[in-house]
C-alpha cells in the first residue's frame, strides 16, 4: 500500500524585520502517493555521542527525508548534529540551528539511503525528528 507524502515550503527573506520580503519569496506544495513505506519518529542524540545508527523504520531505500534537531531542555542553548547516510564513514552532513533559534533542518529528496548515523559533539542532550519514506 503506497503512502502519502505531503510537504509545504514557505520562506521568505527581507533586509528588515518589517518583512517586505524584498530578498526572496517562495511558496512549494508537494503531494506523492508513489512511496511504499515511511513514518515519523522521534530520538535522542544524547551529548557526545559519535556515529549512533539511527533505525529507519524498516524502509529499505529512503527517497525523502526530513530531519528536525531541537534541544531537549529548551533552556539550553542547542548544539549541532551531524548525520551520515549508509556507514558510519561517510560524507558529515552538520545541522546547524539558526543563531537565535533553537531548532535546525534538513530535508532532502534522494535515493539510496539505507542508513542514518547520527552525532552530537556537543554538550547538551539533542532531539532529532525523523520523518522518511522510500520503498
Amino acid at each position: 500500500m503506497p503512502v502519502r507524502i505531503r510537504y509545504k515550503i514557505e520562506i521568505s527573506i527581507s533586509s528588515t524585520p518589517a518583512e517586505e520580503r524584498d530578498l526572496g519569496n517562495v511558496k512549494y506544495e508537494i503531494v506523492t502517493d508513489k512511496q511504499g513505506e515511511g513514518g515519523g519518529w522521534k530520538t535522542l542524540v544524547a551529548a557526545g555521542a559519535t556515529d549512533v545508527q539511527i533505525p529507519l523504520d524498516s524502509i529499505a531505500d529512503v527517497r525523502f527525508l526530513a530531519l528536525r534537531t531541537t534541544v531537549k531542555d529548551p533552556n539550553q542553548t542547542p548544539s549541532d548534529i551531524i548525520v551520515k547516510f549508509n556507514s558510519a564513514m561517510g560524507e558529515a552532513h552538520t545541522i546547524v540551528p539558526l543563531q537565535d533559534i533553537k531548532e535546525g533542518h534538513f530535508l532532502i529528496s534522494t535515493e539510496g539511503i539505507t542508513s542514518l548515523y547520527a552525532s552530537n559533539p556537543g554538550a547538551v542532550d539533542m532531539e532529532m525528528t525523523i520523518l522518511a519514506a522510500g520503498d
